[in-house]
Formats: C-alpha cells, structure tokens, sequence
C-alpha cells in the first residue's frame, strides 16, 4: 500500500510538471566540478559549479545517466559523470590515492568501449581526454581540485553550453540481471522484470547513513523462501521501484518541507490532489520556520492561505466544511526510523482529507491555552522537546532549551497517531509533563498545553468530559485546580513584597523553587504552612496591595472552611498546574492592561 500510494504521487508531480524529477533511466546527483575540454579532447580548465548559498558553498543538482553508486565496494564507474577518482584517476584522501588509477582505468574502458557504438562528436572529445589523461597529471591541479572536487563531477566542451552526458544517451545494457528475473509485481500487479535492489537509496532521514537506506531489502538467508535472493523475495517491478523511490526521496527534500522530525521519526506526508491541508500540515507538526517576506508571491500566498485555515480551525469555525480542493482527497502521513541500513516504518496513515483536517481542529482546541508569546499553533515537535529536561541561562535563569537526547521515540510516535487518528493522548505524556516539571520546575507553555489536552480529551472518551478554559476560570470549584491559583497568588505576594520599594529586585529563590513539587503532590501538608509564611509578606506590602491579594485568596477559598486535599493523582496534579499557569498569566494580564492604561491617561 505504501510503495503504491509512493508510486502514485510520484506520476503527480511529474503531470504537474512543478519539479524535475529524474526519469526513468536517470537520477539527480549533487556536481560540484565540471572537466573543461578543448574540441581536440585537451584538456582546458576545471570549472567550479558550487554555488554560494548563505555563507556556504552548495553542489547544484543535475540530472544524470544511471543511479548512485551500487551497493558493493567493486569498480563500477559512471556513465560521463562521476567521481575525481574515476574521472582524473586523484584523490585527496591518502587511504584512497592507490585505488584512484584503477578506478580511472575502469572509467576509461568504459567509455572507450563505447566509443564506436556511440559516435558522438561530443563523446568523442571525452574519449580522447581519457586517452591522453594520466593520473600523474592531476597532480599539476591537486589544489584547484582539493577544493572544488568535494562532489560529483561531469564533462562539458568548450563554448557550448550544454554538458556532454545532456547530448550523449547511454546505451541500453544488455547483460542485466534484472531482465533475466520476471514475475507479477506485488505493487502494480503487471507482469515485468523485477528489482533486485531497491534503488536510489532513500536519503533525509534522520539518524539514517547519509548515504541512504532502504526500505525494502533482504540480506541474509534466513529472510528470504523459495529460493529467491534479495529483493527478488518482495517481487516489485523496476518501473514502480524508480517510482516510489525518487517520489519518497523528493518528498524527503529539504527544499520541499515536506518532511518533519518528531523524536527519532521523520515524518512526511503528501495528497493525492492539491489541497491547502498539505501547507497546513508542517504548521501543526513541523511549525513555520521562514518567514513569508523572502518568498516568491505564489509560496507566501499559500503560506498565508494556510495559516488562515489553522486559524479557523482554532476559532471553530469552518472545521466541518469541506473545501472545494478536499472533495474526494486522501491525505497519507509516512513515519520513518533508522534501522542500520535499513527504514523501519513506524507510522502509516491514510485518511479523506476533510476527516484529517476534523481531527486536526480538534487537536487545536484541546492544546488551545492563553499564554503563548506570538499566538501561532504550537506544533508537535515543540510538544515533544518540551518533554526532555529544561536547560536554564547561567546569567539570567531563563529556560534556554530542552534536553532532547532523554526524549522517548516511543511517546513522539504514539502523540503522532493520537493526533492523526483522533484518539486519546497518551497518558505518558500527562505523566511525562509532570515529573518534569517537579524535577526542574519549568511551567511552560507547551508543558502546560499537554497537560490541558491530555485531561481534556481523555476525560471526553472515557464519558466523563472535564471542562478547562483557555483562560483563568474564577467560577471552577475544582479543589485541585484552585489549590493551583493559591499557590498562585502567594508566589505574586511574596514577590511583590520584595518588590514594594524597589520593582527591579528579585528573590533567589520562591516558593515555587522550594515547595512546587510537593504542594501539587500533597496540598494539605504544605498550603497551610505557606498561608502563615504569607502573613509575613503581607506585613510588608502596601495597603491597596495587601487588600488586593487578601481578597483575591478570600475569593478563591470563599468554601468555610476550605478543605485542602491531603493527596492529589496524577490528573488532579495536572488541575493544580493548569490552575498555577492560568493564574500567573492572569497577574500578567493585569499588569499589561494597567500599563496600557495609564499610557492612554498620559497621552490624554
């Protein structure tokens, strides 16, 4: 099903006619040098290709004769394109400077075999370059080449413009395995030759060999039946292979953002049709990493379309509708993981679009909280960082990053599917936020979303949905929840009481540092005897401030007498935090609208 529905969006993107994807028989390989020829096969210049992008020279992308180099350490040169070591008989690295003539000669014969069977003015100069070179004479230019040759290279004439492998067709090989091996395709059904490896490699996931892996192979006995070898034990047609390999490496592309890493999953997805959900799509997992000004105009508008949708779906409205683009659309996500050499499919989802983007919208509303600094959607990957251990400034004590190296694969891949499949959240992601926030006592933004979302929709499919608001809720009664905004409000008091006279002081350290963990744990034993420290900074506040703060706790614990919980679960631990965050976002609130205020008195 995968390779098929790979297979498929590969025949798209060639009818949209948007991206240049190899053809059969080809592939695209990064070239950073160009061999410069005289018309008589002398040899004229080395040509740098790079071009400068940023502060880095990058190799261009050209469209080649053959695929990558084969699995195996054997001499197998490149149809007019290759490596300094095939092509000049040089390399830079020692280890590698014995094996380089021998790969030129097998380039050499190569070519010249092909020489009469050809008879190409164009691949005659390439022929008689290869006759007159001699690996010694690249010693002359050893370092022009060290810094150009770092990619592939290929072959142009002097005052044409087109490279020699654009004008020359490599002939058809005869003595190929593949064609001696026929059979019914598992993919497309049709009767044909039949890979023997599944190549291009895949390459753009993360923590896989840069070279590439597959996804399907077979290397030892113990895997294969009936007596078929390698990739002959999975029959897939040579076509369908070339198809869903350049179509997965594509979407696998940087340039594409198509791909998302979540955990040690990289993520991509794709539609069989154009819909607006595929750019929506990398705002719930992946986030908006550039901004639209360096855009052309047909990217920013689709950017901007987009996150216009995502906004309608917080907002509610037109979730249910199906737009015009969506009418009959699949939406597939494919989860990849490293496995050696090898891809391990960790998440296959295949959905009608308008159901996804249901499920979508409802995943916003379930994160959705007051108190994110831009207002953007939270996306996945913030989600699961947010998991790893908080890393504080020396100087300032601001959160700098998340420790990522103890973040779970296993919990990334399960808030993937819960959030494609509309199922619950896992409850480890509840359990996770919490230990980490006793631990180092970082209540942020994406740790308290999670542990809103969790109790919000686990609670709703179990049949007993709990209601929290994206803001402060003065009217919950929740025991929990408001032991949160008391703990609160006397964290705001002590603070103000160091405050009073100088609003730039600060303490060393809070209630919070001491005592957050085990209020949220166990209420009654630390709550009460915070209330008498409280009187203590109370003495030291104003009298409007100390009227401010003693009414808001005297609303809050307007039960008499107020009954502290002795012990709190684990859902009822994420009630106090969600209750602490909102009310600390209200102080803030208040603190902005004051300002603003008495900027408005000021400029009247």
């Amino acid at each position: 099903m995968i390779l098929q529905r790979l297979a498929e969006h590969y025949d798209r993107i060639v009818a949209e006619g948007k991206s240049e994807l190899a053809p059969p028989g080809k592939s695209v390989q990064k070239v950073s040098f160009c061999v410069v020829l005289n018309h008589d096969g002398s040899l004229h210049s080395f040509a740098d290709l790079r071009q400068l992008e940023g502060k880095k020279m990058r190799p261009v992308s050209l469209v080649v004769s053959g695929q990558s180099k084969p699995t195996g350490a054997g001499l197998n040169a490149r149809f007019l394109w290759d490596n300094a070591e095939y092509m000049l008989g040089w390399s830079a690295d020692p280890l590698k400077q014995k094996r380089a003539p021998l790969a030129f000669v097998n380039f050499r014969d190569k070519h010249l075999t092909l020489e009469q069977q050809i008879n190409h003015p164009a691949f005659t100069t390439v022929c008689n370059f290869l006759r007159g070179w001699a690996p010694e004479h690249a010693a002359q230019h050893s370092e022009r080449l060290a810094d150009i040759s770092t990619n592939f290279g290929v072959f142009r004439i002097l005052g044409e413009t087109a490279y020699v492998h654009e004008q020359v067709i490599e002939p058809t090989r005869e003595e190929n395995a593949e064609q001696e091996n026929v059979g019914h395709c598992l993919v497309c059904g049709e009767v044909g030759p039949v890979s023997r490896l599944h190549e291009p490699k895949i390459k753009g996931v993360n923590g896989a060999q840069t070279s590439g892996a597959l996804l399907v192979s077979f290397n030892a006995s113990a895997f294969e039946s009936y007596g078929k070898g390698q990739s002959y034990n999975a029959p897939v047609s040579v076509g369908v292979t070339f198809r869903y390999t350049n179509a997965l490496n594509h979407l696998l592309d940087p340039k594409q953002k198509r791909r998302v890493n979540l955990g040690d999953a990289t993520l991509t997805y794709w539609a069989d049709h154009p819909t607006i959900l595929e750019d929506a799509f990398a705002e719930f997992f992946g986030g908006s990493a550039a901004e639209t000004a360096g855009m052309v105009e047909e990217d920013r508008a689709r950017v901007e379309q987009a996150r216009r949708l995502i906004e309608q779906l917080r907002d509610g409205t037109n979730a249910t509708v199906d737009g015009p683009d969506e009418r009959g659309t699949k939406f597939y996500v494919l989860g990849l993981s490293p496995n050696a050499s090898r891809l391990s499919v960790r998440l296959w989802i295949e959905q009608d679009a308008p159901e996804l983007r249901n499920k979508l919208a409802q995943h916003v509303r379930d994160f959705a909280l007051a108190g994110s600094r831009d207002g953007r959607l939270l996306p996945a990957w913030q989600i699961v960082q947010a998991t790893g251990r908080a890393e504080r400034e020396k100087a300032t004590g601001r959160l700098k990053s998340y420790d990522t190296r103890v973040v779970s694969p296993q919990l990334a891949g399960e808030l993937a599917r819960s959030i494609l499949a509309g199922g619950p959240y896992p409850q480890s992601l509840l359990a996770t936020m919490i230990r980490r926030i006793r631990s180092d006592g970082e209540v942020s933004f994406p740790r308290v979303s999670a542990i809103k979302a969790v109790l919000v929709r686990n609670s709703r499919l179990q049949g007993k949905p709990m209601e929290i608001n994206m803001e402060l809720n003065e009217q919950e009664r929740g025991l929990a929840y408001r032991c949160g905004r008391i703990f609160a409000v006397l964290e705001r008091a002590q603070e103000a009481s160091v405050q009073e006279d100088n609003p730039n002081a600060k303490l060393n350290a809070t209630i919070k540092d001491r005592f957050f963990g085990a209020a949220a744990a166990t209420p009654l034993l630390v709550l009460p005897r915070l209330l008498v420290l409280n009187n203590h900074h109370m003495r030291k506040l104003k009298s409007g401030s100390r009227a401010y703060f003693s009414k808001l706790l005297g609303s809050i614990m307007e039960d008499k007498p107020f009954t502290f919980p002795r012990q709190l679960t684990l859902e009822e631990q994420g009630q106090f935090i969600v209750g602490y965050f909102q009310q600390r976002q209200e102080f803030f609130k208040n603190k902005e609208q004051r300002e603003k205020e008495s900027q408005e008195i000021n400029q009247a």
